[in-house]
């Protein structure tokens, strides 16, 4: 005949297992969903980075023909109120003749391209990562500034913002920039 046991069982039961297997599986999903957001994030940071570039190239578009007299001060309006910058979004393509953002001739470029380096980290080798910017889409809003009084517009200055929207995993994001152009270069 078998010993009967005396005294309180030691040792690990399978249901204190089965809780420490349990928290250490939701510990390493946890460490697991951090990697993916930070790839995620620089995934989102590089392409926030291109969106502020070509918007920001959009603002000095904007400015450099205003002091190179290349357009008027007048022409620096939306199409809808008599000016030369397409109303509403529109892909980001290569610049026209007229070297400015945005605008009606804009529309026989093709769509911009940005170079990456490559695995080696160097810009210019055989390796660069060419990407076609089609998921990108540039917008640019002349609005009025108003006088001090609240009533009158302001003839002379206007405000120029650009907002530059990506598509990332089906949602867009959008970066802007922001300015103020006068008449006087």
């Amino acid at each position: 005949m078998g010993r009967a046991l005396s005294g309180p069982q030691s040792g690990v039961g399978l249901i204190e297992v089965m809780i420490a297997a349990l928290i250490l599986t939701v510990a390493l999903m946890a460490v697991g969903m951090t990697m993916v957001q930070g790839v995620f994030a620089m995934y989102i940071t590089q392409e926030q980075l291109v969106a502020k570039q070509k918007a920001r190239e959009a603002l000095e578009s904007v400015f450099t023909a205003r002091s190179t007299q290349n357009i008027t001060f007048d022409q620096i309006r939306n199409a809808g109120a008599g000016g030369i910058f397409v109303d509403g979004y529109a892909p980001v393509r290569l610049m026209g003749n007229d070297g400015i953002a945005n605008t009606a001739d804009d529309g026989s470029e093709p769509i911009e391209t940005v170079t990456f380096p490559g695995p080696d980290g160097l810009l210019g080798t055989g390796d660069d990562e060419t990407r076609v910017l089609s998921d990108f889409e540039r917008r640019i809003v002349i609005s009025t500034v108003m006088l001090p009084n609240g009533i009158d517009p302001d003839p002379d200055v206007r405000r120029i913002t650009v907002n530059v929207r990506f598509l990332v995993r089906g949602l867009w994001r959008t970066v802007t920039v922001s300015s103020f152009i006068s008449r006087f270069a």
